[in-house]
């Protein structure tokens, strides 16, 4: 019995011992499997660490090349404006050695008493001829491109370098500028060009198609300019059918020059230097670029503030936090600003100095090197961290900078396991971002979304009536362009035809408005600005396809609206581009019943000449005399009536009833023709000759 009870144990131990040993390879297997895994893995992730080392060491020698170009770019235009001028020197001079020539000449055949004379003369002449040969080379190259402005109607190249070129110059040459669609190049450099000049610039800017070079040093520009420019570079920049710009000079202006000699802020200039250091070699820290730079961090700062930006509320004027700005406006104004050229390379050091781009300004933002020091009070980085904010996508790296520093989605584990715990730690270990191929279809398929029917304008208009361009676009990336006023139920459009802003009016145009659409006062856009008499905005809606005879609520168009105002010029461009002039609003009133309920003689002549029906009747039966002798407009009735005209129809009838009476009711009574009952119910019988009476009725005393 012991020895059958042992056989089942011994056997059961045989059996664990087998499991055992079965589960002892397994995990044998499992451990080589996991190592060779691991081994697979990280042998992936140097893989994946040593390609994106390559990607961002090539996105470093792209940007080294493309500043490069950059400068080699100003190079080449420099030598082509110098050579340009060269050739005008020739000729300038082979037309001075002619005349001189000719002179000589003609000095030849003079008496040798003459000679002292002779000479004081010559040398006046040379001086004289001088001064021409240099206004000629100025003219010669202004005139060069208003030849072939009206030969082509288009320009490629406007290369208006040192042409003593002013304000009210520019203006004019604008208007052909901006209707060149080919225009690539334009060199204003050397010129007059102030502030004034800026709202130009910026419209050339935002609408030639093909523009990528604008030149502007060593004009008169303040540094206060840099943020205009900026906000026409971002709007170039979000319109898909224009070309980029690739550089806009702005070097030698005078408001750099200032900048360059006045001491720099202490705090943006600091932050500068270590940004530059860190990112850029010593090379930038110790040229004079940081302290130019500086200046204009203050300059920009001031440009937000000013222009109320809607994420610098509530901090002061001399903050310059930039960092409190989202990352999709850093990116967007780090994009525009890097087109800014402030500071070129010295040529005479090599082509190793780095160019000083206005983009520069963000750079301690950007790269979160900033300083902890604030003015009034604004959060640190850190606190600001914790803070709700806007959530985003995959935050990418600024454009312009070296991309070796890492990024990743926030909250994600890094490598070693940890979470960032601030938001400089984020920046510090975060992996190149790669771009979503599908984005554009993303974009294409997701559903538009709606946007606001109504804004403040007080928002974008400041006090004197100026509109705040940047403020402007960012309210129109959320807003329609036809909403309305909520205070005021104006919409954009018939804002800018009320203050006669024509810059206004082509951006609504240009962003899809309804030029023919009434307001919520029933107004129409071609109304009030007949009403306002401005001409030029009346030839820009006619021109981009406003009916002349679109109407009001009241049925009245642009053509009443001027008889009404006795406007001459304006009724006269109306019916030169087709108005009728007898059409009629809704009570049936022409033009010409407005004119002479108004007593406007001189459109209501203009009128006649212009073929209106003086006898026309409203919708009450009046006409043109009616109206001028309801409004006690006499002297216009009595020359209505000499020319034909006729009263209102139920007096007309009246008077035919008071004749055929008179004739029939007494035999041998006085029969009293219309036009002296008419002047009796005027009380001005002693005006009318009656046939049959001895002369004019006069007032008599009753005796009693």
């Amino acid at each position: 019995m012991p020895t059958q009870n042992s056989s089942p144990s011994d056997e059961n131990l045989t059996k664990m011992s087998e499991e055992n040993a079965k589960l002892k390879r397994e995990l044998q297997e499992m451990k080589e499997r996991h190592e060779r895994d691991l081994q697979m893995l990280e042998s992936k992730v140097q893989g994946e660490r040593s390609v994106a080392e390559r990607e961002a060491e090539l996105v470093r020698q792209r940007n080294i090349e493309l500043e490069a170009m950059k400068t080699q770019m100003v190079k080449l235009t420099r030598k082509l404006d110098d050579e340009v001028t060269a050739r005008d020197q020739v000729v300038g001079e082979t037309q001075r050695l002619e005349r001189k020539l000719q002179e000589l000449s003609a000095a030849s055949h003079g008496a040798i008493s003459s000679t002292s004379s002779s000479d004081r003369r010559q040398t006046s002449s040379n001086d004289a001829a001088a001064e021409r040969e240099r206004g000629t080379q100025v003219s010669t190259k202004l005139m060069r491109v208003v030849d072939q402005w009206m030969r082509q109607r288009d320009l490629q190249q406007a290369l208006l370098r040192n042409s003593a070129i002013n304000d009210m110059a520019f203006a004019t040459l604008a208007q052909a500028l901006v209707d060149c669609c080919s225009l690539q190049t334009l060199d204003l450099s050397q010129n007059l060009l102030t502030m004034d000049s800026c709202s130009d610039v910026c419209q050339l800017i935002t609408t030639s198609p093909r523009l990528s070079f604008v030149s502007l040093a060593e004009n008169l520009f303040s540094l206060r300019s840099v943020g205009y420019f900026m906000t026409a570079v971002m709007e170039r920049q979000t319109t898909k059918r224009l070309v980029p710009l690739d550089l806009l000079d702005l070097q030698g202006n005078e408001g750099l020059q200032i900048a360059i000699a006045a001491p720099p802020p202490e705090v943006p200039l600091k932050q500068l230097r270590e940004a530059a250091t860190t990112q850029m070699g010593t090379a930038l820290a110790q040229s004079p670029g940081p302290e130019l730079v500086a200046h204009c961090c203050r300059a920009l700062w001031r440009f937000l503030h000013d222009t109320s930006h809607p994420q610098v509320r509530g901090l002061g004027q001399d903050d310059m936090a930039f960092d409190a700005l989202e990352q999709v406006t850093l990116r967007k104004m780090d994009t525009a600003l890097m087109k800014i050229l402030l500071l070129g390379g010295d040529e005479r050091t090599g082509d190793g100095v780095r160019p000083v781009t206005a983009n520069l300004c963000l750079l301690p933002a950007m790269t979160g090197q900033v300083s902890k020091v604030r003015h009034g009070g604004v959060p640190e980085p850190d606190e600001r961290s914790k803070m709700p904010q806007q959530k985003t996508a995959v935050e990418q790296p600024p454009s312009g900078y070296p991309q070796d520093v890492p990024v990743v989605e926030p909250g994600r584990i890094r490598p070693g396991g940890s979470r960032p715990t601030s938001r400089q730690n984020e920046r510090t270990a975060r992996p190149p971002s790669v771009m979503d191929p599908f984005a554009d279809l993303k974009s294409a398929f997701e559903p538009a979304k709606d946007k606001l029917k109504t804004f403040n304008l007080k928002q974008i208009i400041t006090r004197n009536g100026t509109v705040l361009m940047n403020m402007l676009e960012r309210l129109l990336e959320t807003t329609e362009i036809d909403a309305v006023d909520v205070e005021s139920d104006q919409t954009l459009l018939e804002y800018a035809c009320i203050t006669g802003n024509m810059g206004l009016a082509k951006l609504c145009y240009r962003r899809g408005a309804n030029l023919s659409a009434r307001t919520k006062k029933g107004d129409t856009a071609l109304n009030i600005v007949t009403r306002q008499k401005r001409y030029d905005l009346m030839e820009f809606l006619h021109n981009y396809g406003v009916k002349v005879s679109s109407c009001d609520a009241d049925g009245r168009t642009a053509l009443h609206v001027a008889a009404a105002n006795d406007d001459v010029d304006g009724i006269c461009r109306l019916v030169e581009w087709g108005a009728d002039v007898n059409i009629r609003d809704n009570k049936q009133r022409t033009p010409i019943h407005l004119a002479a309920a108004g007593g406007k003689e001189e459109a209501t002549k203009l009128l006649l000449e212009l073929g209106a029906d003086m006898n026309a009747k409203d919708n009450r039966e009046y006409t043109a005399v009616a109206h001028a002798e309801g409004n006690n407009h006499f002297k216009l009735m009595d020359r209505l009536v000499q020319l034909g005209g006729k009263g209102h129809g139920l007096h007309q009838r009246s008077v035919g009833l008071a004749m055929s009476k008179s004739q029939t009711s007494l035999p041998g009574g006085l029969v009293v023709s219309a036009g002296m009952l008419k002047s009796s119910s005027l009380g001005r019988i002693g005006k009318v000759s009656v046939k049959g009476m001895p002369g004019p009725i006069l007032p008599q005393l009753v005796k009693s």
